[in-house]
């Protein structure tokens, strides 16, 4: 019994499907080879827009804005001259550029091929109205990135293109399509997962003229997610300002998290040029500067010898090693003999007698050169590396490269040769082989401020308001005490009599930094200054590098200078601070 019930539960299923096909088939077939002939499934894909980013305060500074592009389906355009007039008419295409239009999607034609972008509002519905009567073309919204301040942070945001083909084949399984954007650079390209919308769309039925018939489905389009970053816009504009047609960087930071509030790197260039499809000629010029390297971030990716700011690390190796303490004092003449070689000091005459504080206040070449002999080439290294130097920061922005500490297995393995004295006199003033970052120099610093912890700077705070980033910290190797000899040096390096920072001073405000004149084989000295505030509770570290920008006490002191003074006024430099 069980048996016939189950046939016959087959036989009537059977039944059904025989009924349905022969329905489909035959009694509707006049009605869907209709459809077939004169309708079409067309899916208009919906892009999801990316997430926005805000600057600490929650200021705009990334976000999106809405632009009309005409769009052609060569297969279904019925009058090329009728397209082309539009064009010239509307959007003012001369003939030529028409057809070179129109041309374009030849390619693809079967898919809707964009013809001209963000052409605005009021061409935008003339467009509208005349694609009613044209078949094949047609109008499509879209998000289009926006950088609101145009080139300042711009190496912080970095920029977008449009995905390659090879890309395309790699990623389309995780919803990536044609013209979709990728980010190349900066937190646009560290954090692209989560900025980057998920695509949605709409499913919809047109006739013969490509007019809309039914909706037969649709997909929301979701948003990519916002991100709330460390950066101040203010205090980054302020940078941006001071650096000015300089090449160079700087960076500011909270030494206590890590924080970086302004990160600026120049030349600079404007992401929103990258945001336009097809050839552009500023953007070539971009890339193809060499010179200038507007596109490479030299805050977290430029190598250069650190000069004088590097004497931190010689006094930390001194004094730990015992080699050097607070009262050790070097005569200082104006030079340094090796052998038959002369070391200078950048004074003529000389100091006269340097401690160690007097030698940091004066930036003395021949007190560092004696502490950094007695100290010897494996306690440069040692403490140099514990600093943070010959590493990656581990800064959330790609690209960040970790320069060369280099030492006497360093040198055989890569120059197949001894290390010799005269290198470590090099060494100690921060200049032979060494090449460290603008980013690793703040951290240094931060250290110095904070009484000892490497911190690791980060840019992005939270994503969808969810924390992500908190302080992460590493001890150097280096005593309370030493550390307390060095800040104080670093303290009169503004503060005292004849110290080479004094131009970084600021009223009202007790800080401590360093200088730095970097010796370059291309040209003319780079220049340095490292600093914090206030000196008993830092709140504030920074780092201004120039390039081929002459003595660190000068042009870069000033700027430093600018930079705590806005700093100051804008709260950061007090317990109320933002």
């Amino acid at each position: 019994m069980r048996e016939r019930i189950l046939n016959i539960i087959v036989y009537a299923a059977l039944a059904l499907i025989v009924v349905s096909f022969f329905y489909t088939q035959v009694v509707r077939y006049g009605h869907y080879s209709k459809l077939s002939k004169n309708n079409s499934i067309r899916i208009i894909p919906i892009e999801g827009p990316r997430g926005n980013i805000y600057d600490r305060n929650g200021n705009v500074l990334v976000t999106n804005t809405l632009c009309f592009d005409v769009v052609a389906i060569y297969n279904e355009i019925r009058d090329v001259k009728r397209v082309g007039r539009v064009l010239g008419d509307i959007l003012g295409m001369t003939r030529e550029e028409a057809l070179a239009a129109i041309g374009k999607s030849m390619k693809r034609p079967f898919s809707p091929v964009t013809l001209a972008e963000d052409i605005g509002k009021e061409k935008a519905i003339l467009v509208e109205e005349a694609s009613v009567d044209i078949e094949g073309l047609s109008l499509e919204t879209r998000s289009r990135r926006h950088y609101v301040n145009g080139n300042s942070g711009c190496h912080v945001f970095g920029y977008l293109t449009e995905i390659s083909e090879d890309e395309l084949e790699e990623l389309s399984d995780y919803g990536y399509r044609m013209s979709d954007l990728m980010g190349r650079s900066g937190i646009e390209k560290q954090y692209n997962v989560y900025l980057k919308g998920t695509d949605g769309g709409t499913q919809v039925q047109v006739d013969n003229r490509g007019r809309q018939v039914s909706v037969l489905g649709m997909k929301e389009p979701a948003c990519g997610r916002d991100l709330q970053v460390t950066l101040d816009v203010n205090l980054q504009a302020a940078c941006d300002k001071l650096l000015g047609s300089r090449r160079g960087a700087i960076v500011v930071m909270d030494p206590r998290t890590g924080e970086v509030l302004a990160l600026a790197s120049h030349p600079s260039f404007d992401p929103n040029i990258f945001v336009e499809s097809g050839t552009s000629r500023e953007r070539l010029e971009l890339i193809r500067d060499r010179k200038g390297r507007p596109l490479s971030d030299r805050a977290i990716s430029g190598l250069y010898a650190p000069g004088s700011v590097f004497k931190i690390v010689t006094a930390s190796a001194a004094l730990e090693r015992g080699k050097v303490t607070e009262f050790t004092t070097f005569v200082c003449p104006g030079y340094y003999s090796l052998g038959r070689t002369r070391f200078d000091c950048w004074k003529e005459g000389g100091h006269g007698p340097q401690a160690v504080r007097d030698a940091l206040m004066n930036s003395c070449n021949v007190f560092f050169y004696n502490a950094g002999r007695k100290a010897g080439v494996d306690a440069i290294e040692h403490y140099a590396k514990s600093y943070g130097f010959g590493r990656v920061t581990g800064i959330d922005l790609p690209d960040e490269v970790k320069g060369l500490v280099p030492g006497r297995s360093w040198k055989r393995q890569h120059r197949k040769d001894a290390w010799y004295e005269g290198e470590t006199l090099n060494y100690a003033i921060g200049q032979g082989y060494l090449t460290v970052t603008p980013i690793q120099v703040a951290g240094m610093m931060a250290a110095v401020a904070n009484g000892g912890s490497v911190m690791r700077p980060f840019i992005v705070k939270k994503i969808d308001g969810t924390p992500v980033s908190s302080a992460k910290e590493r001890r150097v190797d280096v005593s309370e005490s030493a550390m307390k000899k060095i800040r104080e040096g670093l303290f009169k390096v503004i503060n005292g009599e004849g110290g080479t920072g004094k131009r970084a001073r600021v009223e009202g405000v007790e800080m401590a930094g360093k200088t730095g004149t970097a010796q370059n084989p291309q040209g003319a000295t780079h220049a340095w200054f490292s600093g914090f505030a206030p000196y008993n509770d830092p709140r504030v570290c920074l780092v201004v590098f120039v390039e081929h920008g002459g003595k660190g006490g000068l042009e870069a002191s000033e700027i430093a200078r600018g930079i705590f003074q806005e700093a100051k006024d804008r709260g950061y430099l007090s317990r109320q601070g933002t």
